[in-house]
């Protein structure tokens, strides 16, 4: 590609002229490369193990560091089915796989992100069935049943 090709594209993507400049810093890198994980579609249920965390919620442990204090699940959920209201002790990142997943601040659909960040209090609820991917960095704080 030319250099005024790529100076356009810097230009209509509001990309920064030094790429440099761009780059993520090391704890967003750390989580792009942990979303890396997610199993590719489409996905053989009968290869995890799965646990039922609430009614219509089953979580399935794909990798865990203890030492990072990081656990990354896929979660499925059949429509309807809601996740109580809890308080985050580290991010999380949930990766939409199928379906569609909601909570206070919007829905989220195949390939979305859904970020919540350390304190943050919020509940999901799945909109109609759906299987994502969860990346947990600390644990969770359950404030109702």
């Amino acid at each position: 590609m030319a250099d005024h090709e790529t100076d356009t594209l810097r230009a209509l993507l509001g990309a920064p002229a030094d790429l440099a400049a761009a780059q993520p810093d090391a704890h967003v890198k750390t989580q792009l490369l942990d979303l890396a994980d997610a199993p590719s579609l489409p996905i053989d249920a009968s290869r995890y193990a799965w646990s039922d965390i609430a009614p219509g919620i089953r979580v399935a442990v794909v990798k865990e560091d203890k030492r990072r204090g990081v656990r990354a699940c896929l979660v499925a959920g059949t429509a309807g089915a809601r996740h109580a209201r809890h308080r985050h002790g580290g991010d999380e990142l949930i990766l939409v796989l199928e379906g569609v997943l909601r909570d206070e601040r919007g829905s989220y659909g195949p390939g979305a992100l859904c970020r919540s960040r350390e304190g943050e209090i919020h509940s999901e609820q799945a909109v109609e069935d759906c299987l994502c991917f969860v990346v947990y960095y600390g644990e969770l704080e359950m404030l109702e049943g």
